[in-house]
């Protein structure tokens, strides 16, 4: 990770996904199993599968996370869409050496009735002081 760019939440959302379309490439294109064999049972598993390692990953360059990524789950962060799909939110805050660098939202797009993901995951980045979802509305 280029540290000139690391600390802008931007560069930090990008990151990430660029992360998830690297595991999105070892899945089968039935999106229910891994290239090298792993079923998922359902759509949580796709999720824990894309997010697996990005800790690990992004601590190497002194980013953490205030909670596990993506973040706690909320019921409240649930919307239905058309045709069946759902779409959550998970909220974390992405700390540098300690120090908050920006507040992150990962859309988690799925649907009840199948494994695969509809789409993949999309993060989006706000400045660290952005308040709460909460807060918000």
């Amino acid at each position: 990770m280029d540290h000139r760019n690391a600390l802008t939440p931007e560069h930090l959302s990008r990151t990430i996904e660029d992360y998830f379309a690297e595991r999105q490439a070892e899945l089968l294109p039935s999106g229910d199993r891994t290239k090298d064999g792993k079923r998922f049972s359902w759509c949580g598993d796709v999720l824990e599968f894309l997010t697996d390692g990005l800790a690990e990953r992004l601590a190497t360059s002194g980013i953490t996370f205030s909670k596990s990524f993506p973040g706690p789950f909320r019921l409240m962060d649930e919307e239905q869409l058309t045709g069946g799909n759902h779409i959550r939110r998970f909220w974390t805050i992405a700390l540098h050496r300690g120090c908050p660098i920006a507040r992150l939202c990962t859309y988690f797009f799925h649907r009840h009735d199948q494994v695969p993901l509809p789409q993949p995951p999309h993060v989006v980045a706000y400045p660290p002081d952005h308040p709460e979802p909460e807060a918000a509305e």
